[in-house]
């Protein structure tokens, strides 16, 4: 469907603040006892409404363009009314408003932009079976929400190969066979990168560059600066001050990578998925646009007018109204090229291109009527497949998006406004427009349709696409809208929705379904959507799971509730009979959180309406009953709030997390008959492993893999903060092997004996700053100051050697097999 022209005529005058704008009497001075007439002015804003959240193409860019400068318009409305009344309300007042009826066009000319989205690139890659084969199905893999849909992470294997981003590297590390490790490969990565996917024999890295980790005259620092007049002067900018950049790499050689294709495009990386060799990544731009004034420009004499004076209130006014004509005057001459991100190549000789990404029609450009704003939400579709390599760049103008994808469909989540229409607008309870793609074809994003529903998305967990419906599971008023009067505002609550496409053809997602007062006064901490079933956590000062059924998805039903203490922060499809989760433990009482205490969880679900849990157990990396437990901070898990961090082995029934925590310590020693006194850091760091019987309903402790050494001295410390991430991050198990991954170095244990089988150390950062890693501190020896060489550290040979793995079962090993 073609998008409707919205030639928006801004209405100036109504907006300025001209004259007195009416008072407002106040509570009385308490100092001059008298009452004070005080005037707070209002922008008279319009009255804004919602309509229909469905995407609209634009039939050419003059549409897209006038659209953008409206949005805009109002944005900077806000703005100034927004500074307005913090200027008067600081003295706890507020005021009325004036109409007029001037108005003024800010319409423009159409812009002309050749070229098209759609680019080819070159591949001398084909494709490869590496990692199938006769190890399929032998080596656990990243723990995706769907399956057929792979996630990119900083960690990826293939069965006989481990990818591993790390220190500004990549990292190829070899699996000759299951219970060894050998280093490949590593190579120097440009900004900071933060995943990846891997197809066969190419690779795709997406990293974060920002102007300032570039020299002043890289060409891609340059193409990132765009010129601003003002006055008689023009200076330059960063419109946007990051890019994200994908990295093609050809990695039939593993041990020497070649980079194929380097691509940068303005914005913020979100996140990427892989289906049948095809990527489709997400990002979001939100350009910086210079020349607009946020606060108005005031005479130097304002601040010695007396606050009560009305003079005071006419210069404000009036400066306001200067500000907004100004405004008005710069957003008037922006053109699409100020609102639409860009996208640069280095090419093999260094030089840099500029790619198109904007089409001469726009009609690669998308918006929901109420949703345009400055930012645009990308997704950048890149097939692998076959010697040539294609992608294509879709914009939808958005808010920043939640993301879910399965096999054929690819969700996004936006604000259903931008924030600054709830400004002044409290009739309207926060909404979350739905918009759904078809990926079923290779290569290919196809737009479906768009529903609205109530509340706010809490992850990508929230959503899930079922035998062609969508589910979505919200939190009303998640933020806490406490400025209202109790009657108006009864705290969050949540619902579930149904929405399935238009069978007669529209581009509406209709809602079919809902259910919704679900544990009114909490919200929601994880969600999982298994078939006909779902499952919701809430929280507030007690963990209730709610089992709803969704075998009609006209009609969703809560059907189970059950309460524990603590929460739920992911879950885990175990069986059709049970769930395991993680999150944190109860506090006291069983209420409240006690946030250094990491609670795995087994719920029997077999009886739908009535779950139960089967068995919780506790971790900590440090004895809590120990008498030094509270010098330790709170430890964590990654996989609290990372669900890739969280890896289940069934053919073992193990369940990987990681675990951390730290301390600063103040220590002695005696060397050579002196005592030297010094302090530092001490790291834990530590890859839990947890025996999951469902058939019994038990969790227990299994074992402790410990990189602890890599990150503490051999004095058992650490003389300075480690600047890196002293965790233990990912695992993989690997036959009979559990290979553990931390920034210095990777174990692999046998999860039979719990014996060391092999490790390696991974290359340090190669750019690091003098802080990474070691630094030297004075150390006290009898009251002088000393270099510390007497107890500096050797250099380790292999520091993986140093970390081990505990077992603290007490099972045979035969039931760990």
């Amino acid at each position: 469907m073609a998008r409707t022209p919205v030639m928006v005529l801004i209405v100036l005058a109504s907006m300025l603040l001209a004259g007195c704008l009416g008072t407002l009497e106040n509570p009385i001075d308490n100092e001059n006892e008298e009452n004070i007439d005080w005037i707070s002015p209002e922008l008279l804003l319009g009255n804004r409404v919602r309509s229909s959240p469905v995407l609209n193409q634009y039939d050419g860019c003059a549409e897209l363009e006038e659209d953008l400068r409206n949005s805009l318009a109002e944005e900077m409305m806000v703005g100034l009314d927004q500074a307005s009344y913090w200027h008067w309300n600081s003295w706890g007042f507020r005021g009325g408003f004036m109409e007029d009826d001037i108005m003024v066009d800010t319409a423009a000319a159409e812009m002309a932009s050749d070229g098209d989205s759609t680019q080819t690139m070159d591949s001398s890659s084909p494709p490869s079976t590496s990692g199938s084969g006769d190890r399929e199905g032998e080596y656990s893999e990243t723990n995706n929400q769907e399956e057929g849909v792979d996630e990119a992470d900083f960690l990826k294997t293939d069965g006989y190969h481990i990818y591993m981003i790390n220190n500004g590297q990549l990292v190829i590390l070899g699996v000759p066979e299951f219970g060894n490790v050998t280093l490949e490969s590593s190579t120097a990565l440009e900004g900071s990168p933060m995943q990846m996917l891997v197809n066969g024999n190419q690779l795709v890295i997406i990293s974060y560059v920002s102007y300032w980790n570039l020299p002043s005259d890289d060409p891609i620092r340059l193409a990132m600066m765009a010129d601003n007049a003002e006055g008689d002067s023009i200076y330059s900018y960063y419109r946007y001050s990051n890019k994200v950049k994908f990295t093609v790499m050809n990695i039939t050689d593993r041990s020497d990578p070649q980079i194929d294709r380097e691509l940068y495009l303005d914005g913020s990386y979100q996140t990427a998925r892989l289906v049948d060799g095809t990527l489709r990544a997400v990002t979001h731009s939100y350009a910086q646009l210079q020349g607009l004034r946020t606060y108005p420009t005031l005479p130097d004499n304002y601040w010695e007018i007396d606050h009560n004076d009305p003079e005071r209130q006419d210069i404000w006014n009036a400066s306001v109204d200067e500000a907004i004509a100004y405004n008005l005057e710069v957003i008037a001459g922006l053109t699409l090229a100020d609102f639409s991100p860009r996208m640069h190549e280095r090419m093999a000789d260094g030089t840099v291109v500029e790619q198109s990404t904007v089409s001469a029609t726009c009609e690669e450009f998308s918006a929901a009527a109420d949703s345009v704003g400055r930012g645009f939400t990308t997704v950048m579709t890149i097939e692998l497949f076959g010697d040539m390599i294609e992608y294509e760049l879709d914009h939808v103008s958005s808010s920043w998006v939640e993301v879910y994808a399965s096999e054929d469909m690819l969700i996004l989540a936006e604000p259903a406004n931008d924030w600054w229409w709830y400004w002044r607008n409290d009739d309207f309870v926060e909404a979350t427009n739905i918009h759904a793609f078809d990926i079923s074809d290779g290569g290919i994003t196809t737009y479906i349709g768009s529903g609205r529903v109530t509340g706010t998305v809490n992850d990508q967990f929230s959503l899930s696409e079922y035998n062609g419906t969508i589910r979505v599971a919200t939190t009303q008023d998640i933020w806490g809208r406490w400025w209202l009067d109790g009657e108006d505002w009864a705290g969050p609550t949540n619902d579930v929705y149904v929405l399935a496409p238009d069978e007669n053809g529209g581009d509406e997602l209709l809602q079919i379904g809902h259910v919704g007062g679900i544990a009114t006064g909490e919200t929601i901490w994880s969600c999982r959507f298994i078939g006909e079933k779902g499952y919701l956590v809430t929280f507030r000062n007690i963990d209730p799971l709610w089992t709803i059924d969704l075998s009609d998805p006209t009609n969703p039903q809560v059907i189970g509730e059950l309460e524990v203490s603590g929460v739920s922060t992911y879950i885990h499809p175990l069986s059709e009979d049970h769930l395991l989760t993680i999150g944190i433990a109860g506090g006291e009482d069983g209420l409240g959180l006690d946030w250094g205490n990491t609670q795995i969880s087994l719920f029997d679900v077999s009886n739908f309406s009535d779950p139960t849990l089967a068995s919780a157990l506790q971790l900590a990396p440090i004895d809590r009953n120990s008498e030094d437990w509270w010098s330790w901070s709170w430890s964590y898990s990654e996989a609290t709030y990372e669900h890739k961090a969280f890896t289940y082995w069934a053919p073992a029934e193990l369940l990987a997390i990681p675990l951390s925590t730290y301390r600063y310590t103040y220590d002695e020693v005696t060397i050579d008959g002196r005592k030297y006194s010094f302090s530092g850091y001490e790291y834990v760091t530590q890859l839990i492993l947890v025996k999951v019987d469902a058939e019994n309903n038990t969790l227990t402790k299994y074992g402790t893999i410990d990189h602890s050494d890599f990150y503490n001295g051999e004095n058992g410390l650490r003389e300075s903060y480690y600047y890196g991430s002293p965790n233990v991050r990912r695992s993989i198990f690997m036959g009979d092997y559990v290979y553990a991954f931390s920034a210095e170095g990777v174990t692999v244990t046998n999860y039979s004996t719990m014996a060391l089988s092999d490790s390696v150390s991974l290359p340090e950062r190669i750019d690091a700053p003098s802080y990474w890693g070691w630094e030297d501190d004075y150390i006290v020896a009898d009251g002088e100051e000393s270099e510390p060489e007497d107890v500096e550290d050797e250099p380790r040979e292999d520091e993986g050697d140093e970390a081990s793995g505990t077992s603290d079962s007490t099972s045979d090993s035969d039931d760990r097999a």
